[in-house]
């Protein structure tokens, strides 16, 4: 008897924890200083999407469904970033200024690349 209940208030302690830490998905987790995130993804060698748009202290969620490594440069933004197949990363655009920046992947540099705008 005393094993199920110590299992019950188990139970419950962690249903109370998951509940009070669980996130809603208005970006605070891993988010930019305004909360809002915009997904990159690299898949079959290409970047989808291509154009990319953030605002300065937005993130790129980086996301690699690839079976190589991946990268994203955008040398002018001071973005330098890899990726491990199958992997993800976040990228921080805080300190990134408003303006057009092209992007690639340094590693399939002929086949990868995007254009990212950051608004201000």
């Amino acid at each position: 008897m005393r094993r199920g209940l110590l299992f019950g208030v188990i139970v419950t302690i962690v249903a109370m924890v998951t509940v009070s830490c669980g996130g809603d998905d208005s970006g605070s987790s891993g988010a930019g200083s305004d909360g809002s995130s915009v997904t990159l993804t690299a898949s079959n060698f290409l970047f989808e999407p291509a154009d990319v748009t953030a605002s300065s202290g937005d993130v790129i969620e980086f996301v690699n469904e690839d079976d190589a490594e991946h990268n994203i440069t955008a040398e002018e933004a001071g973005i330098d970033t890899d990726v491990d197949a199958g992997g993800s990363t976040t990228v921080d655009l805080g300190g990134v200024g408003a303006g057009t920046y092209a992007f690639f992947c340094e590693f399939h540099p002929d086949a990868m690349t995007g254009e990212l705008t950051i608004t201000g």
